[in-house]
């Protein structure tokens, strides 16, 4: 939507692909100035099926991981 590439709402340019922006929870925006599947009589069909998707995809990722005790010193420094 024209809105989501407002100059007005977006401190970095607003036509640039830069998912980072949403990363700071910064507050100073617009609440409507991202609305990624419309909005009103014209929003988009597909919003349900994607979203019931992102949850099955999510869970069936999380059915491939196993979770192991780190006992008492665990590495918070990332994946081993």
């Amino acid at each position: 939507s024209a809105l989501s590439r407002d100059t007005r709402f977006w401190k970095i340019d607003a036509e640039q692909f830069y998912p980072e922006r949403f990363l700071n929870e910064d507050k100073n925006h617009h609440p409507c100035a991202l609305l990624p599947f419309g909005g009103g009589h014209r929003q988009c069909l597909g919003q349900d099926l994607a979203r019931f998707e992102l949850k099955v995809i999510l869970a069936r990722m999380l059915q491939q991981v196993t979770f192991v005790d780190g006992g008492s010193e665990v590495n918070a420094g990332g994946f081993s």
